[in-house]
């Protein structure tokens, strides 16, 4: 089945002589897969357009797909470097990776992280590039996969502190309401969420929530959240061996033959035709 949104990841040293980033060498490139990059020791710059951002042990550096940046060491480092097709991540890293981005400004971003958060992201990067290398039982691999990559961008998230992320977003109440919902159907769209559930936890009622979420986000509630399981399915139906029945469960839906029957209208074919086309 293959590591599927993993394009590859590598651990890197300014030390090893046949690699591209040796002291003072200085290299611009661009590349069609998201990066997340983990600096572990040393300094250097990367730079993106007008943007030239200052890099040292600690630091998460996040860069979009296809995005033009070049990069030079000034002190050894180490680190990693994972590559992502950002289309085919998991829903909830995907909305991860795509709300850095909305929340802060420039096509280069970057986050200390300290401690345990440090740790946890230094040991997920491990984990992947284990992975890369010699993967384990393919029945867990996905999990093993988005687990590892949550991990890293919720460390981002945590410790992200630069001065865009401090400033008032300037959205209205409104506006802010719905983001929040988003969020909430990306963390819980698994669980047994309803509408009901999004609308209490906003204090609204639900007719008045249904109207508010469709008039940002041309969807209902009930559309995003069955869209947003479909994805997920598509993924998975892919990626891994799992039975039909447990991916539909895992995804969020009540019963298989529902997620049969969604499947079926908004994709077109069956769930087990989906897999064996992408076989």
């Amino acid at each position: 089945m293959g590591t599927g949104f993993i394009d590859h990841v590598t651990s890197f040293s300014s030390r090893t002589p046949n690699q591209e980033d040796r002291i003072g060498q200085f290299k611009t490139h661009s590349h069609p897969e998201a990066e997340i990059t983990l600096l572990i020791k040393g300094e250097g710059y990367y730079a993106s357009g007008e943007q030239n951002a200052r890099v040292s042990a600690g630091n998460m550096i996040l860069i979009p797909s296809a995005a033009p940046h070049s990069y030079v060491c000034i002190k050894h480092w180490e680190g990693y470097s994972l590559h992502l097709h950002e289309l085919e991540m998991p829903a909830y890293p995907q909305y991860l990776f795509q709300q850095a981005f909305s929340q802060r400004t420039g096509p280069i971003l970057k986050a200390r992280l300290t401690g345990v958060h440090l740790e946890r992201a230094a040991g997920a990067m491990k984990q992947l590039a284990q992975e890369g290398r010699e993967p384990s039982s393919e029945e867990f691999l996905p999990d093993l996969l988005r687990n590892s990559l949550e991990t890293l961008l919720l460390a981002f998230h945590v410790c992200a502190v630069d001065s865009a992320a401090a400033e008032p977003s300037g959205d209205t109440g409104e506006e802010q309401l719905i983001k929040d919902a988003i969020k909430q159907i990306h963390q819980q769209y698994h669980t047994s969420l309803k509408v009901s559930d999004l609308a209490a936890s906003h204090y609204l009622s639900e007719s008045i929530f249904r109207k508010k979420f469709s008039e940002r986000t041309g969807l209902s509630p009930k559309q995003y959240m069955i869209s947003l399981r479909l994805q997920e399915a598509k993924r998975l139906l892919r990626l891994s061996a799992k039975p039909v029945e447990f991916i539909a469960s895992e995804v969020g839906f009540s019963s298989s033959s529902r997620f049969h029957d969604l499947f079926v209208k908004n994709v077109g074919m069956t769930p087990l035709e989906w897999r064996k086309e992408g076989q």
